[in-house]
């Protein structure tokens, strides 16, 4: 959802890729075959309907957005959720909900699993939840199948603060995958990372071991949390998220057209070529 998604419009939202690799991502305004294109804005409107889902004992939180969304009913009452929260950046998220009535049932929250491979080592590891609150108690919730689970009697205005960790991560490939070797991918949270020329000049050379650090950078691509630390060389490394990358590269493609089914000489094209090497997510 983060990283392949939102990475396949572009920030402003008027061009899309009609495949979604990690590099040389090509956004065009439009396509001769556009189902991708709708189905990405029809993906992107089901963001609510996937947020929550309910079952016989009770609740699901799946995601983390902030949101105020009345699920319908639970245990027999109507409920509504508000959602605040600043997630990807920050790991707090508060839920509060609103039964119409007073009612027994389950809360699950998923605790989201960033070990995603034997295959990959993550450094530092990071998992589970590092606090846990209902109505600002703090408890250690059961976990059951990735969701923390609470059951009591809900009532109107009842609270669930839960903090995930949030740190920035690199990830190394097991050495039998032969065409990772000796690279890096930059991880925060749930957001995988790229690095640009727009930030760094060059992007073809290794990454140093300096400490890396997050900072919230308002002017940039709408606004977004960068990874800094230093390349080998202890020149300054800048990083962005995977999803913002190719937003400085200039114009999209253009698609030709039905009444003009053989593409035209195009100016652009050697201007894409050179944007080739602008934009990597292993670094």
């Amino acid at each position: 959802m983060y990283n392949a998604l939102l990475g396949g419009v572009a920030l402003d939202g008027k061009s899309y890729c009609y495949t979604n690799p990690l590099v040389n991502t090509e956004r065009a305004e439009w396509h001769t075959c556009p189902c991708c294109v709708g189905n990405l804005s029809r993906t992107l409107l089901m963001v609510p309907t996937w947020t929550y889902a309910k079952d016989s004992s009770g609740l699901y939180v799946n995601m983390f957005v902030g949101s105020r969304i009345h699920v319908g009913e639970v245990a027999g009452t109507g409920v509504e959720v508000v959602q605040k929260t600043d997630y990807p950046w920050k790991g707090a998220v508060a839920i509060t909900l609103h039964p119409e009535h007073a009612k027994t049932f389950s809360v699950y929250v998923r605790i989201p699993n960033r070990t995603t491979s034997k295959l990959y080592t993550t450094s530092p590891a990071v998992s589970g939840v590092k606090r846990f609150a209902v109505n600002g108690v703090a408890m250690k919730p059961v976990i059951r199948k990735g969701y923390a689970v609470v059951t009591r009697e809900w009532k109107p205005g009842d609270r669930i603060e839960l903090e995930l960790p949030m740190e920035q991560q690199r990830i190394v490939a097991d050495s039998r995958i032969k065409t990772d070797a000796d690279l890096v991918a930059l991880n925060y949270g749930p957001l995988v990372y790229n690095v640009e020329v727009d930030d760094n000049q060059t992007i073809d050379r290794k990454v140093g071991d300096a400490p890396l650090t997050t900072e919230w950078r308002p002017d940039l691509l709408g606004g977004v949390v960068v990874i800094k630390g230093k390349w080998a060389d202890g020149a300054d490394l800048v990083a962005i998220p995977n999803y913002a990358r190719m937003n400085r590269v200039g114009p999209p493609h253009q698609y030709p057209g039905e009444e003009d089914p053989t593409p035209a000489p195009n100016p652009a094209n050697g201007q894409r070529r050179a944007f080739q090497l602008q934009s990597k997510v292993w670094i």
